[in-house]
Parts: structure tokens; sequence; C-alpha cells
């Protein structure tokens, strides 16, 4: 039986609350919804949230220099701007974490540190967005010793369990 809305929202809550989700809603200039609608084409990301957060993991993890050189001038010419677009993010406990660092660099709001962001991001074009835009890819190596004794432990697991023995081959033509 399908759920309710009632019961999708009471789980939605739940696992929210489980994860040390928060919920951001932003109010940003008009174009600003915009330009992040093209940083997520040119990604091909489909998630507001998901672009955002990227950008604000990139962002800590550069620095606050990084910060002032991709959007000092956005966060300065627009602190007393009129923002009326609605834009929302439900951030996890190190994403606000991350934000409000960064919030702290500049003295800025969630508001208008989101929006210099996205502006900030959207001016250095397409080729130069994407390296804020793409998700960490960590790297795996497993090293010879850790291989030896997996390769130890799965043989003696083998010895010990041969599994299904076939007695004979089964005919198909029956």
């Amino acid at each position: 039986m399908a759920m309710d809305q009632a019961e999708r929202d009471r789980r939605r809550r739940e696992k929210s609350a489980k994860v040390q989700e928060e919920d951001l809603r932003l109010k940003v200039r008009p174009g600003t919804k915009q330009a992040l609608l093209d940083l997520m084409a040119w990604a091909g990301i489909e998630e507001q949230g998901e672009a955002m957060t990227l950008m604000i993991h990139h962002i800590e993890a550069l620095g606050h220099h990084a910060l002032f050189m991709i959007a000092r001038h956005e966060i300065e010419a627009h602190r007393t701007v009129a923002r009326t677009e609605p834009l929302r993010l439900s951030a996890r406990k190190r994403t606000g974490q991350h934000l409000r660092a960064i919030c702290g660099w500049a003295d800025a709001t969630y508001s208008q540190m989101i929006e210099a962001l996205i502006h900030g991001i959207h001016a250095l074009g397409r080729l130069h967005a994407a390296k804020f835009l793409t998700p960490p890819r960590h790297e795996i190596s497993i090293s010879p010793s850790l291989a030896l004794a997996f390769d130890r432990k799965s043989m003696l697991m083998i010895q010990q369990d041969p599994g299904d023995e076939i007695t004979a081959p089964y005919d198909f033509r029956r």
C-alpha cells in the first residue's frame, strides 16, 4: 500500500534528524537562480542542493584566500541588495559547518555567501567552474600486506566450505 503524504513527511524528518541535516531556506537576487541553473547544466547536475554543497566543500577545502579570489566583489557589492528568489539547501552537519566557516571568513550571511559563490564561480566560465562542481574522487589503494592477508583468508574459507558439488552434468534435452 502506498504511503500518504503525512507518512512520507514523517519518514523524511526522521531521516534528516538521523543524519543531522539542517534545512536552509535562502533568498537570492533573481539572476542568481539562473546562474545556478547554468552551472548545473554545465556540470550535468540535476539537484540544486548538490551543486551548492559541492561549491561549499570545494571553497572550504581551498581556504579563505580562494573565497576572496572568486567571490570578493560579489560579497561586497551585494550586501544590501533585495533578495526575492528562494533557494533551498538541506545541509548535513559537515556542510553546515563548512558554510558557517566560509561565512565567518567574509562576515556574510548564508544567502550572501551562496549568492557570491554562485556568481563568482559562474563568472569563471564553463571550463573553470567545473572544478568547483565535480564530486571529490577518493583514491583507494590496498597495501600488498592487506592483499596477501585477504588472499590467505579467502583461500582458507574456500578450503573449509568448498561449496556445492556437481555430480553429473544436467541433460537439457529432457
